[in-house]
């Protein structure tokens, strides 16, 4: 007897036996070792299946995780706290000005006053944003 023969479990069926008994006794053996490899199928598909959920379970708290540890972002507050600053204020009035020139249809670019006054609200809340973190 093999190797293989050992570890199939239908080397027990043959094709040809001399008398029926042992013919139907293999088919029963060959019917249980099938049964057996289906239940152990199903095992093998619970245990991914609980794998998979544990897997699941464990991303989902760690995106809580992550969640609780995001701290809200305090710069856009600060940013539009700079800009209603009276050394950011002219340069938004300047801003504004331009604006409405180009809606009355100027064709003039406010690229120009746009980044004096981002400048200064940047200049004033590096230091306070910087000061927030941990």
């Amino acid at each position: 007897m093999s190797f293989f023969d050992l570890i199939n479990p239908f080397s027990y069926v043959t094709p040809f036996h001399a008398d029926g008994d042992a013919a139907e006794e293999s088919v029963v053996v060959a019917a249980d070792a099938v049964e057996a490899a289906a239940v152990v199928i199903e095992q093998i598909e619970e245990s991914n299946a609980d794998e998979e959920e544990t897997e699941t379970e464990k991303e989902e708290e760690e995106e809580e995780e992550e969640e609780e540890e995001e701290a809200e972002d305090k710069a856009p507050l600060i940013k539009e706290g700079c800009g209603e600053t009276l050394a950011c204020k002219s340069l938004k009035h300047h801003y504004d000005e331009c604006a409405a020139r180009v809606e009355d249809g100027s064709s003039e670019s406010c690229a120009e006053e746009f980044l004096h006054f981002m400048e200064c609200v940047d200049h004033c809340a590096a230091s306070k944003i910087f000061a927030q973190l941990k």
